[in-house]
């Protein structure tokens, strides 16, 4: 199989016919290219663009995008729950139906959405630059938005229903309160000192939905199990365990070794 065929096996043959002509899953290039500027904007451009600049505030902003992305998770949750899970869909092994009967057509849809949403959050990173907050621009931090703008595309594309989008209920529900949080924290230094001690707390909450999505997950590796869709769980569990890694080092030693010192 050459180049031109093993992309035309790749974007046409085994991916999701109903969402090719959506915005944004054609193919490869138009989320290759967004993840590639936001990469080089937070890592190269903006630093130097901020370099003889003083921090922007940004308060106003950060406030009204942490209600945008809180209240769109939230919505993006009900619209994924209630387009099979609260039906006809299990919590098991349940490959994907690529009907265009409305229930899957709409789960397809918020997968989408959820798509959308993915890439907006890049702009924490970009916010994160604005402000000359570089000590929050992590490895962790860049590659968990880069690489999950990535995932998303891809369970769009091949697989946007299902048990696949399990695992995004849970990451959905963890974003509401995450951005909760930073909400309430950009409201000033009063409220973000009676918050400190419940942010280990958050970091435990992640560090849970990734537990909760890799033991899901495990379904696919049963040979009965979506036979064809193995690679996308290897991918997934591979990310969601590295990620993992991540947060559990940064938990260490940020609360751990505070807490022993």
């Amino acid at each position: 199989m050459g180049p031109v065929e093993a992309y035309r096996f790749l974007v046409e043959e085994i991916a999701d016919p109903r969402v090719a002509e959506w915005p944004l899953m054609s193919g490869p290039l138009p989320i290759t290219l967004i993840v590639g500027a936001y990469l080089l904007f937070v890592l190269f451009l903006g630093p130097r663009f901020m370099a003889n600049r003083q921090p922007y505030k940004l308060h106003n902003l950060m406030i009204c995008y942490n209600v945008v992305i809180a209240v769109a998770s939230g919505a993006v949750f009900y619209g994924l729950l209630t387009s099979g899970f609260t039906t006809s869909l299990s919590w098991g092994c349940e490959p994907v139906d690529f009907s265009y009967s409305p229930e899957p057509l709409s789960m397809a849809r918020w997968v989408w959405r959820l798509l959308l949403l993915k890439i907006t959050e890049l702009g924490d990173t970009v916010i994160f630059v604005l402000r000359k907050k570089y000590s929050q621009c992590t490895f962790l931090h860049i590659y968990h938005h880069a690489a999950t703008a990535g995932l998303a595309w891809i369970a769009c594309k091949y697989a946007p229903g299902g048990m696949w989008t399990f695992a995004m209920l849970p990451n959905c529900l963890v974003h509401v309160i995450m951005y909760t949080y930073y909400l309430l924290a950009a409201l000033g230094p009063t409220i973000q000192k009676k918050l400190s001690p419940y942010k280990p707390y958050l970091t435990m909450l992640q560090m849970m939905q990734f537990v909760i999505m890799v033991i899901h997950t495990t379904q696919a590796l049963m040979p009965s199990c979506e036979p064809s869709r193995k690679p996308l769980a290897y991918l997934y569990m591979f990310h969601v365990l590295v990620v993992f890694y991540m947060f559990w080092d940064f938990y260490k030693k940020a609360y751990l070794r505070k807490k022993f010192l």
